[in-house]
C-alpha cells in the first residue's frame, strides 16, 4: 500500500524517513524487552535502568527528528509532495513511540511492586511477551518492504496476543484467581495489550488505504 504514496519528486526524502522510521521501531522493541525482562523475566530493574531510559528517549528524539523531516519534505516540494505518505508517517511515528512510552511504563511497574510473582499468571505473560516482541521487528520489515501479507500475518498474530490480555484482565477484574498484586497484574496486561494495539495500527498502515488506518481486518 505504501509504494503507491511514493515516488515523484522527493520521493528521496521519505526514504529516508522510513529508514529512520524502522531504526525507532528497533528501539522500541528493546525498550519493551527491558520492561518485560524486568517485570516477567527476573531481571533486576537497576541493572536495566539506564539502557531503557537513553533508549526510550532515543524513540522520543526520533519521533520529533521524523516529524521535522515530514514537515520539510512538505513545505520544500509544496504540492508535489506525498500528502498522503506523509500523514501516514506522522500517524505511525506516533504509534512507534507509544510502544517505547508503553514499555516505560510498564517498567515503572517493576520499579515499583517488583516482578510477577511465581506461577501461571507469570508464565502467561512471559508467553505473551515473548511472542510479541518479535513482531514488533516483524511489522517495521513489514513496513519497510511493503510486504502486504507479512504485515497482515503480524496484524492477526498480535490481534490474538491482544485477546489473550483482555480476556485475562477480565477474569482479574472479576477476582476469579487469588494472585498478589492483582492491580498491578491487570495494568500489565493492559500495557502489553496497548502495544500490541500499536503494532497493529503499524500494521495497518502497510494493508489499509489512509482514512482506513488503525482498523484493520485480520485475514
Amino acid at each position: 500500500m505504501l509504494k503507491l504514496f511514493r515516488g515523484g519528486d522527493g520521493s528521496s526524502g521519505l526514504l529516508a524517513v522510513e529508514e529512520r522510521f524502522v531504526a525507532m521501531l528497533h528501539d522500541a522493541r528493546h525498550v519493551f524487552d527491558l520492561a518485560t525482562g524486568a517485570r516477567v523475566g527476573g531481571t533486576d530493574p537497576e541493572m536495566v535502568a539506564e539502557d531503557l531510559r537513553h533508549t526510550e528517549d532515543r524513540t522520543d528524539d526520533a519521533e520529533r527528528d521524523i516529524r521535522r523531516r515530514v514537515l520539510v519534505h512538505a513545505s520544500v516540494h509544496g504540492r508535489a509532495a506525498d500528502l498522503p505518505s506523509c500523514l501516514r508517517y506522522m500517524s505511525v511515528a506516533k504509534d512507534a513511540e507509544r510502544i517505547g512510552d508503553l514499555s516505560k511504563q510498564l517498567f515503572s511497574i517493576a520499579t515499583s511492586v517488583g516482578p510477577v510473582a511465581s506461577g501461571p499468571v507469570r508464565e502467561d505473560l512471559a508467553e505473551i511477551s515473548r511472542a510479541l516482541s518479535p513482531l514488533i521487528a516483524e511489522v517495521a520489515e513489514a513496513f519497510r518492504a511493503d510486504d502486504v501479507d507479512r504485515a497482515h500475518r503480524v496484524i492477526t498474530e498480535a490481534q490474538q496476543l491482544k485477546e489473550r490480555c483482555r480476556v485475562r484482565i477480565d477474569a482479574l477484574l472479576r477476582e476469579e484467581e487469588d494472585i498478589p498484586s492483582p492491580a498491578a497484574t491487570v495494568l500489565t496486561y493492559r500495557q502489553i495489550s496497548r502495544v500490541a494495539a500499536n503494532v497493529i495500527n503499524i500494521g495497518s498502515a502497510v494493508v489499509m488505504p489512509l482514512d482506513e488506518m488503525n482498523y484493520p481486518v485480520a485475514e
